[in-house]
């Protein structure tokens, strides 16, 4: 997707990218919003909307095995 040849480069392909993932992309956690929506919306209204993490089943079977 990028040419990095120099450090600029990999510099530009870094935030281009973070400014992708805020910006730009729908996540299924927020509904279909992008985070930016989302921190705007709970900027301006007195009572954020809450979106919970969902549980992670692989992350609860590792706990199981591996936690007492």
């Amino acid at each position: 997707m990028y040419e990095i040849m120099d450090e600029e480069s990999l510099r530009y392909a870094i935030k281009d990218y973070i400014r992708f993932y805020r910006k730009e992309r729908p996540q299924d956690r927020y509904h279909c919003k992008t985070p930016l929506e989302v921190r705007t919306e709970a900027l301006s209204s007195e009572r954020p909307k809450e979106y919970p993490i969902p549980e992670n089943k692989r992350i609860e079977k590792y706990k199981e095995k591996w936690c007492a």
